[in-house]
């Protein structure tokens, strides 16, 4: 009696066993994973560079003491100024529409390049912008009704000339993904300076704005 009920437990435990690899097995399958290797299907990324440049460039300053006033966005440089009640912003952003990116697309690296024409000894920090502006409309005036980020995604010290870089891969990102890039304002936000940056429309092709952007989809 006692041995007829130890093959029985015996065998309910086998059977216990052999049904739960079997359930196992159908799980893994309905995961679309193998029973002897557990892994996912890969999916295969493309990945690209896209360079920015002056031709699918917009940019402007917006100018305190002139808050009418649209001539930012025919200048050939861009200037910043800190001086209480008679500040200047600078803007600048990119068309992506030339680099095919679907929304499901996304930034491995983007940087931000401007390039100092008139040094100050000020700190310009650099905040995303997530509403639409074009430079041929952009007022003093209209920057107050602009949805501008409180924190700058960086900064660069426009102490001395030449080209500056500021990481904006998680604005890009962002931008991306909602489908538009709306760029950045650039103000200065320590020292007592005007400093000017090379716009897209300034004569030397190397004082312009620049982005390069290392993207995947």
């Amino acid at each position: 009696m006692r041995r007829s009920l130890f093959i029985s437990r015996r065998l309910v435990i086998a059977i216990g066993v052999a049904t739960g690899a079997s359930i196992g097995v159908a799980y893994a399958a309905s995961l679309g994973l193998s029973s002897n290797q557990l892994h996912a299907w890969s999916q295969t990324l493309t990945k690209a560079t896209c360079n920015q440049t002056s031709t699918t460039g917009d940019d402007t300053f917006a100018q305190q003491a002139l808050p009418a006033s649209t001539a930012g966005g025919t200048a050939t440089t861009l200037t910043i100024k800190p001086t209480a009640g008679s500040q200047d912003y600078a803007f600048i952003r990119f068309d992506l529409s030339g680099c095919s990116l679907p929304t499901t697309a996304g930034a491995d690296s983007a940087v931000l390049s401007v390039r100092v024409t008139t040094a100050g000894s000020d700190t310009i920090s650099v905040f995303p912008v997530t509403s639409s502006w074009s430079s041929s409309t952009l007022t003093w005036n209209g920057v107050s009704a602009l949805t501008i980020g409180s924190t700058a995604t960086g900064t660069f010290s426009a102490s001395t000339t030449g080209a500056k870089t500021v990481t904006v891969t998680a604005d890009v990102d962002t931008a991306i993904k909602a489908g538009a890039l709306w760029g950045w304002e650039l103000r200065a936000t320590s020292g007592t300076a005007t400093v000017a940056i090379g716009a897209a429309e300034n004569g030397t092709a190397a004082n312009r704005p620049s982005m390069t952007l290392n993207d995947e989809k």
